[in-house]
Order: C-alpha cells, then structure tokens, then sequence
C-alpha cells in the first residue's frame, strides 16, 4: 500500500512538472523587450502597386543601428553604404552633399511605448530634416527573440506596407554583416 501511495505521488509530480514545463511564460512588456541596441537586416516597401523595393534612403545594403535605454531615449542612425564618397572632403560638391545627406536617416529623443496597441512612439527631438523636429514617429512593434520589426503608420502615398527589420546586437549566433 505504501509503495502504491509513493508511485502515485511520484507519478503526480511528474505529471505537474510537465505541466509546469509547458505552461506559457508570462509575456514581457513591450517596454523591456526593446531594450538595448539592434543592428539593421533590412527596411523593405511594398508599393500600392504590389512591388517590393528596398527602402530607397539606407538601400539594399543599408546599415545602421537603433538603441533603446531604460531612461526612455532612442537613437537611430541607417546609412547607405554605396553613397559616393566626396573627391574632397574640405570641399564636398553640392551633389555629394545632397547625395549623402539623401542616403541616411538620423533621428534622436525619447520614446514612449502603447502596450494595448503594441505601438512604440519615438518623440523626435533631433533629425537630419529640421521639421521632423517635434513629431513622432508612430511604429507597430513586434519583437521574437533576438529579432525586432518596426512598422510605421503613417505612410506616405504610394506606399502600402514599410517593414523594418532589425537583429539583436550580442544575440547568440548572430553574425556581423559584412560591409
């Protein structure tokens, strides 16, 4: 009889511990899974039309990064690699300006996250573009592991779906890329 009651119990707690074992962890805020700082795999529009291109400011090898502190701030900088470089540097043609300052998005501020909507909102305090300053830039946000897509809202015409996807930096197995 004893040895029965043992093996019930034994069985018992097996049986919870794989229930345990399976049982859904409690999903972390929006907020903390942001946090850090996220190197650029692709930023990616599909045209009203069904075309798919590359985000035409970083390009189809842009490079960048966003970082997200606990203190609220936020710093993006995406860069097109295949901008020309200026023949000379203390004289910069204005085409080479125009064409640096064409391939690269660089904004700071804080930000500010909807948990309900899954939406974080960067409020715009700095910005290459002077009447950026001030705005917000309102993004769906969905992060699975080491992996982050930001989706803007706003979308300029033309324009169907604006995907932007950024890898952990420090993820295990992630690679750097190459320039």
């Amino acid at each position: 009889m004893k040895q029965r009651r043992v093996a019930l119990v034994l069985v018992m707690l097996g049986a919870g511990m794989r229930l345990t074992a399976q049982a859904p962890r409690p999903s972390r805020a929006l907020r903390d899974e942001l946090l850090g700082t996220w190197r650029l795999v692709a930023a990616r529009q599909r045209l009203t039309d069904g075309t798919v291109r590359p985000d035409p400011q970083p390009g189809p090898r842009g490079v960048g990064y966003i970082m997200y502190d606990a203190t609220g701030h936020v710093c993006v900088v995406l860069a097109n690699p295949d901008r020309p470089a200026w023949r000379s540097p203390e004289a910069a043609t204005d085409a080479e300006l125009r064409a640096a300052f064409d391939g690269l998005v660089a904004y700071c501020g804080t930000y500010e996250t909807d948990e309900a909507r899954h939406v974080v909102i960067h409020h715009v305090e700095a910005d290459r573009e002077p009447h950026v300053m001030g705005t917000d830039r309102v993004r769906l946000a969905t992060v699975t592991g080491d992996r982050l897509v930001l989706r803007p809202l706003d979308l300029p015409p033309g324009i169907a779906e604006w995907t932007v996807e950024w890898e952990r930096v420090g993820a295990t197995g992630a690679a750097p890329r190459a320039p």
